[in-house]
């Protein structure tokens, strides 16, 4: 059976169907169209109905045509990226579907599908001819002030260093499934102790990181969050318990990500691995090697050549690292070093996750440096990660 898609052309019967199952007013760029408009486009469109598993286009495909989901699922396939799935009626279905051209991804039906394919240059030229009035509707109906803001804060948001170099689906689904929640001050957003559930980044106003100090229950202030800073990726990452609380300081607004999208969509486009011998090769090409660890347990062990920038310090100062160098980062286990990588896209550097951590390449006997300086004891280490307040989140 071939993969192509078998296209047919779209006939009354057909278009009655799809008017009356589904309200293309909902679809982007048909919600500003008049309904002679979009009977137009019906007319010189098609309709394919294609079982799961059939390709719908290719990657760097350049077929001149907006293709729009109109039932089922798509899953949209990268080369080196996880596959995204687009649900017929969500929110990142509401427009087509991959439409940069060449096509960035490959799209495969993962369920039955009925799509509805439009020449570009069509749309391009109806797009020329809405009438005033239709604007102007627009505007008086969902272009508030207040929604335009919003609209304008997300987009900020969407053109920040971390989401500006996802992939374009990323991009578009990302786009659909931020939420902009309001805040007042003195609100928790995120309490110590609770389980990791959305990604944060702040829109407006600013937050106050705190942490319980051990044996006092007195409150530490560890940080101050403003504009453009996120947060709660520790725990997400981690699949712990928030370790800090974080209460607004003003009134204010916040983009939140459910964590399954966050972990998906955001999180795993920069998890790049690479094995010892090829971060020894990018060392010798001038990559430099960071341990994320505390410097309690770097001292007991530690890589040649690494340079120790505990998490902490890292949150902090990673804002002023050198974005022209490549980065290699280094743990126990890795997921200090998943959490650091994040933070480093965060502020555009690039950064690769050396594969295992360091538990494995001492398995594996490869040449690791053993230090044990005297009284680093337990004890020692907790003290430090007390001292160092990881705002981690």
């Amino acid at each position: 059976m071939s993969g192509e898609a078998s296209i047919q052309p779209l006939k009354v019967a057909d278009k009655q169907q799809i008017q009356g199952a589904i309200d293309l007013s909902a679809f982007e760029p048909f919600n500003a169209f008049t309904a002679d408009m979009t009977d137009k486009v019906l007319s010189e469109s098609s309709v394919t109905r294609l079982p799961p598993g059939r390709r719908i286009f290719n990657q760097g495909d350049m077929d001149g045509k907006s293709v729009f989901l109109l039932s089922g699922q798509i899953a949209l396939i990268a080369e080196g990226h996880p596959a995204i799935t687009i649900k017929a009626g969500a929110n990142e279905a509401l427009q087509a579907v991959a439409d940069s051209k060449p096509r960035e991804v490959t799209a495969l039906a993962r369920s039955s599908v009925t799509l509805l394919s439009v020449a570009t240059e069509l749309l391009y030229e109806m797009n020329k001819t809405i009438p005033l009035v239709s604007m102007r509707k627009q505007s008086a109906t969902g272009g508030s002030k207040e929604c335009r803001s919003r609209a304008a804060r997300i987009e900020w948001v969407m053109n920040s260093p971390l989401f500006f170099r996802l992939p374009s689906p990323h991009v578009q689904v990302l786009t659909r499934r931020l939420e902009e929640i309001s805040v007042k001050a003195g609100e928790t957003v995120v309490s110590e102790g609770d389980v990791g559930a959305f990604y944060y980044v702040i829109t407006m106003g600013s937050c106050i990181v705190t942490r319980t100090v051990k044996d006092t229950g007195k409150k530490n202030r560890l940080a101050e969050l403003g504009i453009g800073r996120g947060f709660g990726e520790g725990a997400l990452i981690g699949d712990v318990p928030h370790s800090s609380t974080v209460t607004m300081r003003e009134d204010g607004a916040l983009v939140r990500i459910p964590k399954n999208e966050f972990m998906t969509l955001l999180v795993t486009p920069y998890i790049k691995r690479v094995s010892y011998e090829q971060m020894l090769m990018m060392q010798d090409e001038g990559a430099v090697l960071l341990d994320v660890r505390i410097h309690a347990v770097f001292e007991q062990m530690s890589l040649r050549a690494s340079i120790n920038l505990p998490l902490a310090a890292l949150w902090k100062a990673a804002s002023i690292l050198d974005k022209s160098k490549e980065y290699v980062v280094c743990c126990d286990i890795g997921k200090r070093s998943t959490i650091a990588a994040f933070l480093m896209a965060q502020q555009g550097l690039n950064a690769r996750i050396l594969e295992g951590g360091l538990e494995n390449l001492q398995e594996q006997g490869e040449d690791v440096v053993q230090m044990e300086p005297e009284n680093c004891s337990e004890a020692d280490i907790e003290d430090e990660l007390v001292k160092e307040n990881e705002p981690d989140i």
